[in-house]
């Protein structure tokens, strides 16, 4: 399967997932917004390596043939910092997280936000369209730090491993521009510097 068909597939597989989340006040607006589902997500996994995003697929079909959703199982996950006391309540359902599984996303996660720093400072007025760095919005959404750790923490060690391995080999790569790169290309840009300037 080549790169195109993969990210196709864990795409569908996600979106598929998304579907079923049900949040505490129901269906979500942003669950009807699958050209822009599309979008997000291609370009993250269009930036990481082959050899990852085969490990993820396998992660998302795993975890389809055992009824498990890991969208779902993301969002929940989030709900520690956004919601600490919902959390509690549902935390025994979830799956348990391994305290190297959780090493991994915080060292990959601590990478990313390296990386963000520097597409914050290169594209001032791109990235205040996106996600908080860390902390809250002021309109409650999560941040990226923790959108991303929680979403690493779904994936498989060996998913994990495999990323923070590329990640060690080439630091200077930075993943979060690549992606971000792509989504501007996806959005009718020509390059980031270009949204850059119609953005300001």
């Amino acid at each position: 399967m080549d790169r195109a068909a993969i990210e196709q597939w864990i795409v569908k597989n996600e979106w598929d997932m998304f579907q079923k989340v049900r949040g505490i006040n129901g269906r979500a607006p942003c669950q009807d917004e699958q050209e822009t589902f599309i979008i997000m997500r291609i370009s993250q996994f269009e930036s990481m390596p082959v050899d990852v995003i085969t490990s993820y697929l396998n992660d998302l079909e795993t975890a389809k043939s055992c009824g498990r959703n890991l969208v779902m199982e993301k969002y929940a996950y989030m709900m520690e910092k956004t919601d600490p006391e919902y959390f509690v309540s549902i935390k025994e359902v979830l799956p348990r997280v391994t305290s190297w599984t959780r090493t991994l996303a915080a060292q990959i996660t601590a990478q990313y936000m390296i990386w963000e720093k520097e597409v914050g400072l290169r594209y001032p007025n791109v990235r205040k369209h996106g996600r908080a760095a860390s902390g809250m919005s002021l309109d409650g959404t999560t941040s990226m730090e923790n959108y991303l750790c929680c979403e690493l923490m779904t994936y498989s060690e060996m998913t994990l491993m495999l990323l923070l391995a590329h990640i060690k080999a080439e630091p200077e790569r930075n993943l979060y521009l690549i992606s971000m790169e792509k989504m501007a290309r996806a959005y009718g840009y020509a390059s980031l510097e270009e949204a850059e300037k119609v953005l300001s």
